[in-house]
């Protein structure tokens, strides 16, 4: 008969991964919920680099961005418009794997917690745009839901190449 810690560990676990994919879900709220000039960061990119210096690896090109036009002539918005986007990148790829977390301590099959996961994850980054459209200062674009989706997509590739790798190392086989 297993003991009480044996059959509270999972508990716990789960526990654990929900309250930090609840944190994460908050901050990225959070971050959403603040004004755009509360997030510029092309002040902070001119004390580090001077823009004659960032002009130098800046390429010429020039494309529309919601609206907005993202130019190689101006530096320090070009480089600012790549960074908030890597952002995307990364904060919806956290999400899914702590998503992927907790969908697994809660399913034994294989693709299920990574499809989940995937949903949940879009879903958040449908919500957060559409959040912003509520924001003074910020605006939703649902081009931004596909950069999020991109950070969702890369981790689920990811956890699925390590999962595989592992289960290759090990002999372990995943129903």
């Amino acid at each position: 008969m297993p003991s009480y810690r044996s059959r509270s560990l999972p508990v716990v676990r789960l526990t654990i991964w929900i309250v930090l994919t609840l944190l994460w879900m908050g901050l990225i709220f959070n971050v959403s919920n603040q004004p755009y000039q509360q997030q510029d960061i092309k002040p902070l990119l001119s004390d580090w680099i001077a823009e004659p210096s960032l002009a130098a690896f800046t390429p010429s090109i020039e494309f529309t961005y919601g609206g907005y036009t993202v130019s190689g002539q101006h530096p320090y918005d070009f480089w600012e418009f790549f960074i908030r986007k890597a952002g995307h990148v990364s904060e919806f790829a956290l999400l899914t794997f702590l998503l992927i977390r907790v969908f697994s301590l809660l399913t034994d099959a294989r693709y299920a917690p990574l499809l989940w996961a995937g949903l949940v994850a879009y879903a958040y980054a449908m919500t957060d745009e559409w959040h912003q459209t509520w924001i003074a200062g910020r605006t939703g674009h649902f081009s931004d839901t596909l950069i999020d989706a991109i950070g969702i997509v890369l981790m689920v590739v990811i956890y699925m190449l390590i999962r595989r790798r592992r289960s290759r190392k090990t002999g372990l086989h995943f129903g």
